[in-house]
C-alpha cells in the first residue's frame, strides 16, 4: 500500500519550496555580503578621510596627529584590527603601521580605491586614496586604511541567518496550511467512504453524492461497476429461479410416476426396482435442493438478501421441531435449550434456518439409535452461539477442516448425503459475519458444531 495522498502532495510541495529556500539563502548570503561591504566600506572611507585630515607638515616633515582619543574613534569596532599608512607617491612609507605589507604605489589614484588583501593569515579590506600636500616636495600623498573583515562576515551571516529563519518559518506555516488544505480537499473522498461504508452489502445502487470534478470520474466508474454487479446478481438470481423450476418439476413428476407404477406393479421384483428408482429420485431432488441452496448462499447473491434483526432462539426452535419426526424414527432424542434473553442477530432468518437445519439434520443422521442431539443458544464471550452437539461417531480432528469442502464425504460414511451441507453452512455463516468451529460433542464423543454470531450493532437496530 502506498503512502497517503496528503503526505505525497505535501512532499511534492515541500521539495520545490526547500530547493527555492536553498537558492534564496545563497542569494541572501551574497546580498548580505554586499550590504556589509557597502556599509563598512563607507566607514573605512570615513576613517581614511579622518587620517587625511590629521596630516600635518612641519619643517618639511609630514606627521599624522592621531591622539589616543582619535585612534579610539577610528578603532570603534573592537572585533577588527585597524591599520593605516601614509605613503609618498613613489611608495615610500612616511607614517603609520610599519608591519603592513608593502603597497605598490600608484600615482594615478584619483578616486578612493577598495581592495581585499591577505595579511598574516587574515583578510584585510583596504581603501586607498590620495590627499594633497602642497607644503611638501610632492603635491600629494597616498593614504592606506585597512581593517580585518570579522564584523563584515558577522553582519553578512546575521543577514543570511535572518532571511533563512524567516523562510523556514514561512515554509513551516505553509506546510501546515497545505496539510490542512489538502485534508479539506480530501473531504469529498471521506464523504464517499462514509456513504459506501454505511451501505448494506446488497445495496448496489448508484452513488448520489456531490463531488468535485477531479473525482467525478472515480464516482462514475464506481457507479458503472455497481451497475454491472447488479446485472450479474440479477442474472444469477434468475438462473437459480429458472433452474429450481426446470429441475424440480420433472423430478416431482418422475416421483409421482414411480408411486403410481409401484401401486400398479404385480410382482415383488418390479416393486423393488421401482422402490430403488423412487429412492434415487429422492436423492436427486435433495441434491438439486442443496445445489440451489449453495447457489443462493454465494456471496454475490447472499448480499442482496433482505436482512432484518431477529431472535436466533426462534429459528433454532422451529428447526429443532422440524427434525423431531426423523429423530423419533431413529429413536434419537433432540433437546433444545434457549438462551435466557432474546438472542438478537442481524441477517436473513430464512438463511439461518437453513444453516441450522443442515446442522441438525447431520446430527440426527449420523447419531446412532438411542443417541442424543442438543441444540443450544447461548451468549459466550460477547457473541451469540448456536451449538449443535451429538454423541454420535464424531469427526476425527484431521477431517474437520475438509468437511466444509463441496461434495466431500468422510471415508467409510454409510449414511446417505450430498456432501454439500457443511459447505452451505460455511457460506451462510460467512455472509452473516459468523464463524463455524467443530469440536468434540456430548460425553467427550460425537461432534459439536458452534456457530458464533456477532451481536446486533446500534446501526443495524435502526435499519
Amino acid at each position: 500500500m502506498k503512502g497517503s495522498i496528503r503526505r505525497q502532495l505535501l512532499l511534492w510541495l515541500l521539495i520545490p519550496l526547500l530547493t527555492l529556500a536553498v537558492f534564496s539563502t545563497i542569494a541572501a548570503n551574497f546580498l548580505g555580503i554586499n550590504i556589509a561591504r557597502d556599509i563598512y566600506d563607507k566607514q573605512l572611507l570615513n576613517s581614511a578621510d579622518s587620517v587625511a585630515a590629521r596630516i600635518k607638515v612641519r619643517n618639511d616633515k609630514l606627521t599624522v596627529d592621531l591622539p589616543p582619543a582619535a585612534q579610539a574613534i577610528l578603532k570603534h569596532n573592537y572585533n577588527d584590527e585597524f591599520y593605516y599608512q601614509v605613503l609618498s607617491p613613489d611608495g615610500k612609507m612616511l607614517s603609520g603601521d610599519t608591519h603592513l605589507p608593502p603597497y605598490e604605489a600608484n600615482t594615478s589614484v584619483k578616486e578612493p580605491k577598495f581592495s581585499t588583501i591577505k595579511f598574516d593569515g587574515k583578510q584585510l579590506r583596504v581603501v586607498c586614496l590620495s590627499a594633497p600636500t602642497p607644503d611638501l616636495a610632492f603635491d600629494h600623498v597616498i593614504i592606506l586604511v585597512a581593517e580585518t573583515r570579522n564584523t563584515r562576515t558577522q553582519l553578512a551571516g546575521q543577514i543570511t541567518m535572518s532571511i533563512l529563519i524567516a523562510q523556514l518559518i514561512v515554509i513551516a506555516f505553509g506546510a501546515v496550511a497545505v496539510w490542512i488544505g489538502v485534508g479539506r480537499g480530501l473531504l469529498p473522498l471521506h464523504k464517499i467512504e462514509k456513504v459506501v461504508e454505511a451501505r448494506s452489502p446488497g445495496d448496489l445502487s448508484s452513488l448520489d453524492v456531490e463531488v468535485p470534478t477531479e473525482i467525478l470520474s472515480l464516482v462514475t466508474a464506481l457507479n458503472r461497476l455497481f451497475k454491472h454487479l447488479q446485472d450479474d446478481v440479477d442474472l444469477q438470481k434468475r438462473f437459480i429461479s429458472n433452474a429450481a423450476h426446470q429441475l424440480r418439476t420433472p423430478l416431482a413428476a418422475v416421483g409421482t410416476y414411480c408411486d403410481l407404477a409401484r401401486k400398479l406393479a404385480k410382482d415383488s421384483e418390479m416393486s423393488a426396482v421401482l422402490n430403488d428408482l423412487d429412492a434415487g429420485v429422492t436423492r436427486m431432488s435433495k441434491l438439486v435442493n442443496r445445489l440451489l441452496s449453495l447457489a443462493r448462499s454465494e456471496p454475490a447473491v447472499a448480499a442482496t438478501r433482505s436482512n432484518v434483526v431477529f431472535d436466533l432462539n426462534e429459528c433454532a426452535s422451529v428447526m429443532s421441531a422440524a427434525h423431531v419426526p426423523d429423530a423419533l424414527r431413529k429413536k434419537v432424542q433432540v433437546e433444545f435449550l434457549s438462551s435466557t434473553q432474546p438472542a438478537l442477530v442481524y441477517g436473513d432468518p430464512h438463511a439461518i434456518e437453513e444453516l441450522l437445519s443442515n446442522l441438525i439434520e447431520n446430527a440426527v443422521t449420523y447419531t446412532e439409535s438411542g443417541g442424543n442431539v442438543v441444540v443450544k443458544i447461548a451468549d459466550m464471550k460477547g457473541k451469540w452461539n448456536a451449538v449443535i452437539a451429538d454423541d454420535g461417531p464424531g469427526i476425527p480432528p484431521v477431517e474437520r477442516g475438509r468437511v466444509f469442502e463441496r461434495f466431500y464425504r468422510m471415508p467409510g460414511t454409510e449414511a446417505p448425503g450430498t456432501g454439500l451441507g457443511m459447505a452451505i453452512v460455511r457460506e451462510i455463516a460467512a455472509s452473516h459475519n459468523a464463524t463455524v468451529d467443530i469440536s468434540e460433542g456430548l460425553s467427550s464423543r460425537g461432534t459439536s458444531v458452534r456457530v458464533e454470531f456477532p451481536h446486533v450493532s446500534a446501526q443495524q437496530r435502526v435499519r
